[in-house]
């Protein structure tokens, strides 16, 4: 599955990863290197739009997803107040990441349509 495979299954992924854009910028024909990153990127997740991708693009986890997503959850302060938390997935979910690579996926995917060619490796 190559740059669809986010978050199963990889041991040392990210490891991994690293390499092989180190290996690709030490080419003789390497022009430039850009990465990106994410800042937060877990708790800036917008849930509706990352529900609406697991509905179509994994509609056996989409319920479990729906059921503890669907609603803010209260998140308790120590002097008895309580702010919603409203974006982003729940430290500590098992679903977490499969809810954070179900919601990158269809970026990648476009990503990988645009550098389709021998020209442009994505990692």
């Amino acid at each position: 599955m190559g740059t669809l495979q986010t978050c199963a299954g990889l041991e040392s992924g990210i490891e991994a990863a690293t390499h092989a854009v180190r290996k690709s910028y030490e080419e003789d024909n390497s022009e430039c290197l850009l990465l990106v990153d994410t800042d937060n990127a877990f708790n800036k997740l917008n849930r509706k739009v990352s529900l609406e991708n697991t509905k179509r693009l994994c509609p056996p986890m989409y319920t479990y997803l729906h059921n503890s997503y669907n609603t803010p959850a209260m998140l308790y302060l120590e002097n008895g107040d309580h702010i919603l938390s409203q974006e982003g997935v729940t430290q500590g979910d098992n679903a977490a990441m499969a809810m954070y690579a179900l919601s990158a996926r269809p970026l990648i995917q476009a990503l990988s349509n645009e550098t389709a060619s021998d020209e442009v490796k994505q990692v």
